[in-house]
């Protein structure tokens, strides 16, 4: 059997920006490489500076 991580995360709605819609998202992955991917997403952002 395979566990999974799953990251959430939701669009900042806040009642005064008159804007009506909200985003709900997530991702997952093997619990066995995420840490890897971490790393992956941490030199790519390193890579963007």
């Amino acid at each position: 059997m395979t566990t999974y991580n799953v990251y959430c995360d939701e669009s900042c709605h806040l009642e005064q920006d008159y804007i009506p819609v909200m985003v709900l998202g997530a991702v997952w992955c093997p619990q066995h490489i995420s840490k890897r991917i971490g790393r992956d997403i941490r030199a790519i952002k390193q890579n963007m500076v």
